[in-house]
């Protein structure tokens, strides 16, 4: 069974020995007394629920108790995306910082540095190294926890189904027959009364006889012919144990490869590891090795020809109103992503469906969803236009030195590196 299916795992592990360990309250009650007593076996009933019971069950199918947990598990999915790609976001940013560092020493003939200049630029190397392994371990935890959140999310969607089938069971069980055999005592009274009012001995006392005794044997063979009733909590378990099965059965990528919450997962965490290198996301068939392990995004190595051939180029401006976008919205038919209004106003112009603009897909307005993804390259471009603006005038203001730019654009993310006990690169070490 796959570990996210604790709803299920949890009834199996829940401990049934002590009435105190359900209730700790009453072992504290009881002074630290002997454990109570074990509870006794279950029994299966010995008659199917009444009508009202019948009724209960179908209230209980019916209902959404559910509401609330899928409300949760949908924002858990949301924070996990977002944390993923803020710590690669922050890892990303910090080595292109150093690298940036150590480009404009390079550029300035300051190769050949003191002793105590290069081992700060060491240092600094290894704080980000030390990032690094942490980003990685959070990462990794964060990718298993989405899986289980994915898991959680398909058992909650089991249980309509589990509820209906204990529903149609108990509906259907039929009352048990009533028992047709008659005490011993009163076969014996009335074989007596037959004798004093039946002046045939014979008859009374062999015939007769044998009719009780087959009447008797009658009784019991009907009785024997009723199935046993099954219960309701164990319907229940049965039903949910079938489901579990179906989903274990499923191969990783049928359960995640296919999932949008986990595929928007893996394309934030992909888009924050390669925020200049515009690599397409790997093929959801690649996401797992052959035992259903999941398989690290790679950080896209030297530049080669191969690698040149397989970059896309991402245009953030929408197809339709041609310019740049602020609400993007991606489909699950194609890869094009339009403004939310362009695309809207478009498809509800053509009765709600309609080819796509660019290919021959055909959208509807179901389809659409915002792409996360595409929220972020559109802030980073504004980021990188906003750093290009500044470093222009800090140009002209420092007679190219470049420190009071960088504690400029860096000091809101200084303070919030120091909050998270972060090491702060300090970009202008070594320019004094």
């Amino acid at each position: 069974m796959p570990p996210g299916r604790l709803l299920l795992g949890s009834r199996h592990s829940r401990p049934s020995g002590t009435a105190s360990s359900s209730n700790p309250s009453l072992g504290r009650a009881r002074g630290g007394a002997a454990a109570a007593p074990a509870l006794p076996a279950y029994e299966a009933p010995s008659h199917p629920l009444n009508e009202a019971g019948k009724r209960a069950v179908a209230e209980l199918a019916s209902s959404h108790e559910t509401r609330i947990y899928k409300q949760h598990l949908i924002r858990s999915t949301t924070l996990l995306s977002e944390s993923v790609g803020a710590i690669n976001d922050e890892l990303a940013n910090r080595r292109g910082r150093l690298a940036a560092l150590k480009e404009r020493r390079r550029a300035r003939g300051l190769e050949s540095e003191s002793e105590d200049k290069a081992t700060e630029i060491q240092q600094l190397e290894e704080a980000v190294a030390e990032l690094e392994a942490q980003v990685t371990t959070l990462t990794d935890a964060s990718e298993a926890a989405i899986r289980n959140v994915i898991d959680y999310k398909a058992e909650i969607e089991d249980e309509a189904a589990v509820m209906a089938v204990v529903h149609a069971k108990v509906s259907t069980q039929e009352p048990r027959r009533e028992k047709l055999m008659v005490p011993k005592r009163e076969k014996r009274k009335t074989r007596k009364q037959r004798e004093e009012s039946d002046d045939d001995d014979d008859v009374l006392n062999g015939e007769g006889a044998a009719k009780d005794e087959e009447m008797l044997d009658v009784s019991v063979e009907d009785e024997g012919d009723e199935e046993p009733l099954v219960g309701a909590p164990q319907i229940l378990d049965e039903a949910r144990q079938a489901k579990a099965a179906e989903y274990a059965a499923l191969t990783a990528f049928q359960r995640y490869g296919l999932n949008n919450d986990y595929v928007s997962f893996k394309k934030t965490w992909h888009d924050a590891q390669n925020q200049e290198d515009e690599v397409p996301l790997p093929h959801a068939t690649t996401w797992f090795d052959g035992q259903g392990r999941p398989t690290r995004n790679a950080a896209p190595e030297a530049e080669d020809d191969d690698l040149v051939i397989e970059r896309v180029i991402v245009d953030l401006k929408c197809p339709l109103s041609l310019q740049v976008m602020k609400e993007p919205y991606s489909n699950h038919k194609c890869k094009h992503t339009f403004e939310k209004s362009a695309i809207l106003d478009f498809l509800q112009s053509n009765s709600g469906q309609a080819q796509c603009p660019v290919c021959t897909q055909q959208l509807r307005t179901t389809d659409l969803f915002l792409d996360a993804t595409m929220v972020r390259r559109l802030k980073r471009a504004e980021e990188a236009e906003r750093r290009a603006r500044e470093e222009e005038t800090s140009d002209v203001e420092e007679d190219g030195n470049d420190s009071v730019l960088v504690r400029r654009t860096n000091n809101i993310k200084k303070e919030r590196n120091q909050q998270r006990g972060v090491p702060e690169i300090d970009e202008d070490a070594g320019d004094d």
